[in-house]
């Protein structure tokens, strides 16, 4: 299930955390930017991401990777990607937003593609505003606003799952 995307934090990754976690944008970015030293966020690599998925209880357990970008990885600490990455089975796919989109896949997926962060579950997608709605939105080809995006290649697309109930304020350490 999609969350309404909340906050004053405007770039796609915190929207995608906000969307999936049901946090505000800049609760997200706070925790970013507090766990990978960053002065701001105005972009986010998969690991930054995940690693602040963590933070509010969920762990990825799939991915699928573009065969062009197979080899170099999208992040920020080698070390972070090997620590939340090592174990999750992924399938290496050249496919577009919509191919992936349509068939309706289960689960929460952070889906990178064209250098943006969508986040869709349930068959709804939300994003920062750029190509969807703040508000989660059923995906349908047919929308002129979805179809205008539906041929973007997907990078790498990772499936989320809970863990454990989420602090909506998580400590600062």
């Amino acid at each position: 299930m999609l969350h309404r995307i909340t906050g004053r934090a405007t770039k796609c990754g915190p929207s995608a955390t906000s969307a999936i976690a049901g946090v505000p944008t800049h609760e997200a970015a706070a925790v970013i930017r507090r766990l990978f030293d960053r002065p701001s966020v105005n972009g986010v690599h998969t690991d930054e991401l995940a690693a602040a998925l963590a933070e509010f209880g969920f762990v990825p357990d799939y991915a699928l990777r573009h065969p062009k970008y197979r080899e170099r990885r999208h992040a920020r600490r080698e070390e972070v990607w090997d620590r939340i990455f090592a174990d999750v089975p992924f399938e290496v796919r050249a496919i577009t937003l919509g191919t992936f989109l349509d068939p309706a896949p289960a689960g929460t997926w952070a889906i990178s593609a064209g250098n943006h962060f969508v986040a869709y579950a349930d068959g709804f997608v939300a994003d920062s505003g750029a190509w969807f709605s703040r508000k989660p939105a059923f995906w349908f080809r047919a929308i002129p606003d979805h179809d205008r995006v539906a041929l973007r290649r997907v990078r790498e697309a990772v499936r989320f799952m809970r863990v454990a109930q989420h602090n909506p304020r998580p400590q600062e350490r």
